[in-house]
């Protein structure tokens, strides 16, 4: 049987600090908490006020511990949670003939559990309405059961492209 096979590119965040009051703060997590997906488009997370940029102050980068030498575990850990995802969809028999991709930003609570997923459709070539509503619950029961399995000790977020490719 032919694989489909998924490729990534690690992005690093390079964004300027965020000045967020508490208060502020507070209230970009209760609208976090009030979510009705774990995976959700970039475009839905706009509907509900919030900026990716903001969500900064309480996800920070976890790059942003490393400066220039990040370790190869935790390259290693994110290329997991990147072929995870490939293998969740073959396992779900998701098949694609096109090319797709996608960029996203995964939100991780201390102990490496993904809190939030948010993602959008990237490139000329797009998946049907279908496919993409079945690949969101695949995502979905993935997300629930994975944890980055570099210990951080406090929230972050990692983003990267990543590149569906149809099965050769």
């Amino acid at each position: 049987m032919k694989h489909s096979r998924i490729y990534f590119v690690m992005m690093s965040m390079v964004m300027g600090a965020a000045l967020v009051s508490c208060g502020s703060t507070r209230g970009l997590e209760q609208t976090l908490a009030s979510m009705p997906h774990r995976a959700m488009l970039v475009t839905e997370v706009h509907n509900f006020g919030i900026n990716l940029d903001t969500l900064e102050s309480i996800y920070p980068s976890g790059m942003n511990d490393f400066g220039d030498s990040i370790p190869q575990a935790y390259m290693q850990a994110w290329k997991d949670f990147v072929v995870g995802m490939a293998g969740a969809m073959r396992k779900a028999g998701m098949d694609w003939k096109e090319p797709y991709r996608l960029s996203g930003r995964a939100y991780f609570s201390p102990d490496g559990k993904v809190a939030h997923y948010f993602y959008a459709w990237t490139g000329d070539r797009q998946p049907s309405d279908e496919w993409k509503t079945q690949f969101r619950q695949v995502l979905e029961d993935y997300l629930s059961n994975f944890q980055f399995a570099y210990p951080m000790g406090r929230r972050f977020a990692q983003c990267g492209g990543i590149h569906l490719t149809p099965a050769e």
